[in-house]
């Protein structure tokens, strides 16, 4: 065989090789697609304390595993306990105010039946005199010195009446119910929350990582001092391009190679995926379109993510939040195409150990 026809030969095997390497590529990204670009996600709680102060103790100690409720560190608290004791000071000034008032209103309600009283005796008295005057036993004089009496105690009355109904207005509502009780005890209430915030303790489980707090820093409300990853919930971020999910639908079952630990293939499940990128994302700013201006002739694929979780297992503590994985999809019934995803994945699972 002359050495044209051993080229030729070899490359014709070359050249159908390459067409089964193409015709698997294409189908095997429709059907089993693959991604290198997934990670693990926990849940991570930035810990801010809810009030100011200075941290005068640090109750946890860098990756410590923490349950919920669990002292984390702890603000001065003097000035919370002065704060609520002024307001309980405040609370039982009120109240003190309020018995003044109470005293003020009876008093004015007995001022009231006074006047009423008296009221009543000066209409008996002018119709007395009324009588008298009548068979001419009274002068004319004391008819009119009776009802200037009269018009005095009905105006003496009507000042008493005024009197009461201002301390009525003034004292408000009896009890708890009064505005000034209620506004005590929120203040009272207000500052018990606030001293018990200085007490700043884990919202859930989790594992304290990269403490970089120490006592003396002044915190600030709000201000995120300690990170909290949390256990549980675990779940692990695919992107997919988007033409590899065309098939894809919501119960799709596949595999998942984690870089942290190689050899092992862990079957999952998909959980859902975005309805949408950053770059699809509209926003009423005020500014024009952008365009995308590149001169490529092949543009990068869109990419789509997708969240997945094991099926049979618990992720394993192991794995931190943004362990890299590998994730393969079986969006086809067909046993060989599954066969052979599942063998591509073993295989490249046992390259992790080189790679």
């Amino acid at each position: 065989m002359t050495p044209d026809l051993h080229f030729n030969r070899w490359m014709r095997r070359a050249g159908i090789l390459f067409l089964i390497i193409l015709v698997y590529v294409l189908t095997t990204d429709m059907t089993t697609p693959m991604t290198s670009y997934s990670m693990v996600q926990r849940p991570v709680v930035a810990v801010a304390p809810r009030v100011p102060g200075e941290v005068i103790a640090v109750a946890v100690r860098n990756n410590q595993p923490v349950q919920e409720g669990d002292l984390l560190f702890r603000i001065d608290p003097r000035d919370y306990q002065l704060a609520l004791e002024k307001a309980e000071l405040q609370l039982r000034e009120v109240n003190q105010t309020n018995a003044t008032l109470q005293a003020q209103l009876a008093q004015a309600r007995a001022a009231v039946r006074e006047a009423e009283v008296t009221v009543q005796e000066k209409q008996r008295e002018l119709q007395r005199i009324h009588s008298l005057h009548e068979r001419n036993l009274v002068s004319e004089q004391q008819t009119d010195q009776a009802k200037t009496d009269l018009d005095a105690a009905q105006a003496r009355l009507a000042a008493v009446q005024e009197s009461s109904n201002a301390a009525r207005v003034s004292l408000g509502d009896a009890g708890e119910q009064n505005l000034r009780v209620r506004m005590a005890v929120n203040q009272v209430k207000q500052a018990q929350l606030n001293l018990s915030r200085t007490d700043v303790r884990a919202p859930e489980d989790g594992v304290v990582t990269n403490l970089q707090l120490v006592a003396g820093v002044q915190a600030s409300a709000g201000q995120p001092l300690m990170s909290l990853v949390g256990l549980g919930n675990e779940r692990i971020a695919a992107d997919f391009r988007e033409k590899s999910l065309a098939r894809v639908d919501d119960q799709v079952s596949g595999w998942v190679v984690f870089d942290a630990l190689p050899g092992e293939v862990f079957p999952a499940r998909l959980q859902g995926r975005d309805l949408g990128v950053a770059k699809g994302q509209l926003q009423a700013d005020g500014s024009l379109a952008q365009p995308d201006d590149s001169d490529r002739w092949v543009r990068d694929a869109q990419r789509v993510r997708v969240y997945l979780s094991l099926s049979s297992e618990p992720m394993p503590d192991s794995l931190v939040t943004g362990s890299r994985a590998t994730v393969m999809l079986a969006a086809c019934d067909n046993t060989l195409l599954r066969l052979l995803g599942s063998l591509q994945m073993h295989i490249i699972s046992l390259l992790r150990y080189v790679y």
